[in-house]
């Protein structure tokens, strides 16, 4: 099942929906990967350990607004950050999160580290994407 993940904040308008940056890599893998890291405890305390929790935000039909744990695009930015470094640094914290990663990578031409760094990349982008829009908070928004 695919998935599909845009930058959302209230008040976004249908053409910042429309214009904003996609995934190098389509944005399926990531999109799985925030509904499988949800069951995950291993994968949710290291995520909190790098102290990249920003990351975890998220909004999908059910949700409402208030339901959100909003983050700052800096936040955001910050987690993505985060991570990367810490993959890059093969911190023992990054591997259960890289094993959750790859149940639902592409992993065709590069590896599933590469993969999901590049995953963060992109989602840095939105995040300054989003500022640049003048989003104050914002979150992913996944949708199947």
């Amino acid at each position: 099942m695919g998935a599909s993940v845009t930058a959302y904040w209230p008040g976004i308008t249908e053409e910042q929906l429309e214009s904003q940056p996609g995934f190098y890599n389509d944005c399926h893998s990531w999109g799985n990967f925030m509904a499988e890291r949800e069951s995950e405890l291993q994968v949710l305390d290291a995520i909190r350990k790098l102290k990249a929790d920003a990351i975890l935000t998220f909004i999908t039909d059910g949700l409402k607004d208030e339901d959100v744990r909003w983050v700052s695009p800096q936040e955001l930015r910050e987690a993505a950050a985060r991570l990367r470094d810490a993959v890059r640094a093969d911190r023992p914290e990054a591997r259960p999160i890289l094993e959750t990663y790859a149940r639902n990578a592409i992993n065709e031409d590069d590896s599933v580290a590469a993969e999901f760094v590049q995953d963060l990349d992109d989602i840095e982008a939105l995040a300054n994407w989003a500022e640049v829009e003048g989003a104050t908070r914002m979150t992913l928004e996944v949708n199947w």
